[in-house]
């Protein structure tokens, strides 16, 4: 019996929005099997996670294991593949179905909830192909795409360019024949002037998003948050300056990603009312984004500033700080 351990993570970054998701397989000594990460123009949180374990036990099976335990750090799946909560998402659904087939043709087959900070490389890789817009990895099986319908995609491309249309006519953008179309001549509504409109004294702004999955309780308030209860926090943080680098940017986004998630990680799958400043003020969301924002600003070299860091409490209830 060949055993090994999968690590399954994915994201979206707008829920729905741009999307990844990426496994890391490894032997019972550690030893790295197999891993990859593979991009989606457009999914959900849930469909991004539930495509990772499809994908790994595609990828386990491939490479010949017969016992696999699962480790994902997305607690409704798991619950879900156990039987512990309904699969009632129409999205989800087939995905769900397609993960218990899978499941079944190995001898042995576990899953289990991990932190997220226990399933670091397996993130790493969702949020590498999402920056990539591609796939990454050394995977031995590539993403099947799922139906059209159940990701709302417009034409996802596949790796190395398989099932793709085959094109016709004119490959350019314009319509052929347009007064566009390669003619250096024309100087009409639409042609770039070349300039580069360096030092024109504009500012650039630069965003970033991440999130954590926390319980909190408001002690004094008059409801039902007064009681321990549980969120998803999406935080976004925003950056300014007037000045590029000798590449040509304001800074790096995977830099200040870096900064952002390492200090969510201070709150994720925690209580916040436990973690220090929060166990001697209430952990809104208003003192959560200005307890970010200070931790954020001291990683920033000058003459970058940051602008904003945002909690969202919900999709549909956000607070900012500014200074």
């Amino acid at each position: 019996m060949k055993k090994a351990y999968l690590n399954t993570d994915g994201g979206s970054r707008g829920n729905p929005g741009v999307a990844g998701f990426g496994f890391d397989l490894v032997n019972e000594h550690g030893e790295r099997i197999v891993s990859g990460g593979w991009f989606l123009p457009k999914a959900t949180n849930n469909v991004a996670e539930y495509s990772a374990l499809i994908w790994g036990l595609e990828n386990a099976l491939a490479a010949g294991v017969t016992s696999v335990e699962v480790r994902a750090d997305s607690e409704l799946m798991v619950k879900q593949m156990l039987g512990q909560y309904k699969v009632k998402s129409d999205d989800l659904k087939p995905l769900h179905m397609r993960a218990k087939e899978l499941f079944s043709r190995f001898e042995s087959a576990r899953i289990a909830h991990v932190y997220r900070s226990e399933n670091k490389n397996a993130d790493a890789l969702a949020n590498e192909t999402m920056d990539a817009r591609g796939p990454v990895g050394d995977y031995l099986v590539p993403w099947e795409d799922a139906p059209a319908s159940l990701f709302d995609l417009e034409a996802p491309a596949r790796a190395g360019g398989e099932n793709l249309p085959e094109q016709t006519g004119s490959q350019h953008v314009m319509m052929e024949g347009s007064a566009m179309e390669h003619n250096p001549a024309y100087t009409g509504p639409g042609r770039l002037s070349g300039e580069t409109y360096e030092h024109a004294g504009g500012h650039y702004e630069l965003t970033v998003k991440d999130h954590f999955d926390s319980a909190h309780a408001l002690p004094g308030y008059d409801g039902p948050c007064r009681f321990l209860h549980g969120h998803t926090w999406d935080i976004e943080a925003t950056l300014a300056g007037q000045h590029l680098d000798e590449v040509g940017m304001l800074y790096d986004f995977k830099t200040i990603k870096r900064d952002l998630h390492a200090i969510l990680e201070n709150f994720d799958h925690r209580l916040i009312n436990e973690v220090a400043p929060f166990d001697v003020i209430n952990p809104t969301a208003e003192h959560l984004a200005r307890v970010i924002f200070y931790e954020l600003e001291k990683t920033l070299p000058a003459p970058i500033s940051l602008k904003e860091v945002a909690v969202w409490e919900s999709p549909l209830a956000r607070v900012a700080y500014r200074p």
